[in-house]
């Protein structure tokens, strides 16, 4: 599971106000969460900011 993920379920959060928190639909949630997609660099930053973590655990997720 991605971190991002991870992060969103333990600070009590569901796909839905996630997804409209980042101004994306919950299927591009589950996309990311599935690596079937990645996301552009502004969601990524938007992502840290909300989960208070580190950006480079993000970008780790996806790119490594």
């Amino acid at each position: 599971m991605k971190s991002f993920y991870r992060e969103m379920i333990k600070i009590g959060k569901d796909v839905k106000a996630f997804s409209k928190e980042l101004g994306v639909t919950t299927q591009t949630i589950y996309s990311w969460k599935s690596g079937k997609s990645i996301p552009k660099t502004v969601h990524i930053h938007k992502m840290a900011k909300i989960l208070k973590i580190d950006i480079d655990k993000i970008i780790d997720d996806f790119y490594n």
